[in-house]
């Protein structure tokens, strides 16, 4: 899959790209160094949970396109996981979308292949009293400015992203 996605980063505007599962986890990526790959976690389950929310809102999402700043992110929902691509400001979306369309295929193919392996066995339910325990030590339902700083934490991934690019350019010149 690495390999479909190097593919896609040699596009003009691509900086890196990746693709994560239902569950968040990041299946494969090829993003440059200055990434790491716990921010990348972050960032996908950041969206795992907004995407859903806008497709409430808006309908069914075939391609989502978000701009900041210097950079650009365009999540493409694929059978069995989503592909994300960090671009540029420049990049072109009807050329990146032809090229997406050519890749998404084999993209799909090996996550289908990925899934069809044995997943570990899940581990024994907790006995009644642990259960008792847990509840007695839970904390009280989060409160609406709780709620409200978790669903800033999507802007808070973008930014530290588009933070990454500018540092990028910085670094490298221009990303064009």
């Amino acid at each position: 899959m690495k390999t479909v996605l190097d593919q896609m980063n040699a596009l003009p505007g691509i900086v890196g790209s990746m693709v994560y599962n239902a569950e968040g986890q990041v299946l494969a990526n090829s993003f440059p160094e200055l990434f790491d790959s716990e921010a990348l976690a972050s960032a996908a389950g950041v969206l795992l949970y907004g995407i859903p929310g806008l497709e409430v809102a808006a309908g069914s999402i075939s391609t989502l396109d978000l701009r900041y700043g210097e950079s650009r992110l365009v999540v493409r929902p694929i059978k069995g996981a989503n592909l994300l691509l960090l671009c540029t400001r420049q990049a072109n979306l009807q050329f990146l979308n032809i090229s997406v369309g050519m890749a998404i295929p084999k993209i799909e193919k090996l996550v289908a292949g990925l899934t069809a392996l044995p997943k570990p066995p899940l581990p024994p339910p907790p006995s009644q009293s642990i259960k008792e325990e847990l509840k007695a030590k839970a904390a009280p339902s989060e409160t609406v400015e709780e709620q409200a700083k978790a669903l800033k934490g999507f802007e808070k991934a973008f930014m530290k992203m588009d933070s990454w690019m500018r540092k990028a350019s910085d670094d490298l010149g221009p990303l064009t």
